[in-house]
């Protein structure tokens, strides 16, 4: 296994970059990444000696050690505390939707059973920050929350002053009552 690992690293060393055919000469082309080209008189296309080189099966890994990390193990992706369960003789990679919460207890179990992480440098640290981190957000939300209380306790509800009434709308008002008072007689 470690021959084919060596193997591998020597003809990726020896790999060139595969550009896009007229990707240097073109903006919107420049790091776009490799397209085969469909142009009917490409000079690529033909494989024509002073072109540039086109990904072939050459130029890949043996198919025994295909997706293997540099170490030799095949990466798992863990999302719960189910799948350290599944592991056997591979490298772990904590996938990218787990939470801070419960990747500090992913690392800690993973510490306990003394598996590698590749997502992860020193597991040490990485737990120590993370709860320091956690509890000082606790912290600023229940200083938001006390800052609220104190405004809804501060802020007693002011009832609205009536509305004096003006003498137009006094003279509107005697003027209805002469109108039911005649309309009832």
């Amino acid at each position: 296994m470690t021959e084919l690992i060596k193997l591998r690293k020597r003809i990726k060393d020896k790999k060139p970059d595969f550009v896009r055919q007229h990707g240097y000469k073109m903006k919107r082309l420049a790091g776009s990444g490799w397209r085969a080209h469909k142009r009917r008189h490409s000079k690529m296309r033909k494989k024509m000696g002073s072109k540039r080189k086109q990904p072939s099966v050459g130029y890949s890994s043996p198919r025994a050690v295909r997706g293997f990390t540099r170490l030799g193990l095949k990466p798992f992706i863990v999302k719960t505390l189910k799948d350290l369960n599944k592991i056997k003789d591979e490298i772990i990679i904590i996938g990218k939707t787990v939470g801070l919460k419960k990747k500090i207890q992913l690392l800690e179990k993973i510490k306990q059973l003394k598996l590698k992480v590749e997502n992860v440098k020193d597991v040490d640290k990485f737990i120590k920050e993370a709860k320091e981190n956690l509890e000082k957000r606790k912290l600023k939300r229940k200083e938001k929350k006390k800052a609220k209380e104190t405004k809804k306790v501060e802020k007693p509800k002011e009832e609205k002053p009536k509305k004096q009434e003006t003498e137009t709308e006094k003279e509107k008002k005697a003027k209805e009552e002469k109108r039911k008072v005649l309309e009832q007689k």
